[in-house]
């Protein structure tokens, strides 16, 4: 459903019907849409971050617990080498995720950043030629106006 400039911004009393605003106009709005849809994506690499952050964390608390048991085994006290082994286990395998997350996180932001351009570029062209093709028939228009004024003088 093309959505018409009077619509939106209630000019029914006046004569803005330009059938390429019009144009420009839905160019700009298909822009918007694709901006919010856009933004979802960023959404989920937002969501990525926050889990990022959160492995990191754990990282940090699992790494405390290595040390301290590691602080206990220089001190001459028993550990269980089981335990030790879950927690190196564990700390690979969150360091795995992270670096996982890390890449997911920049492969989305640069097709975020690229999409965003690309689509932003195209609309930005296309509503520049619109507006170059407006300002030709408008200067046109003049000038056969100007062209008729001096031909009605000299007759």
């Amino acid at each position: 459903m093309a959505l018409k400039f009077s619509d939106i911004f209630n000019t029914n009393d006046i004569n803005i019907n330009n059938a390429k605003l019009e144009e420009v106009f839905n160019k700009t709005k298909d822009m918007a849409e694709t901006v919010g849809k856009k933004s979802a994506e960023h959404l989920e690499i937002s969501r990525k971050r926050i889990e990022c952050i959160d492995a990191k964390a754990k990282l940090a608390k699992l790494f405390e617990k290595y040390g301290e048991l590691q602080y206990n085994i220089s001190i001459g006290e028993e550990v269980d080498s089981a335990e030790l082994d879950s927690l190196v286990l564990r700390i690979t395998e969150i360091k795995e995720k992270i670096s996982a997350l890390t890449l997911e996180i920049e492969t989305a932001k640069t097709q975020f950043n690229e999409a965003v351009s690309t689509a932003t570029k195209k609309t930005r062209d296309v509503i520049q030629k619109e507006f170059e093709k407006m300002n030709k028939v408008d200067i046109q228009d003049e000038e056969q106006l100007d062209v008729s004024e001096f031909l009605e003088e000299d007759e």
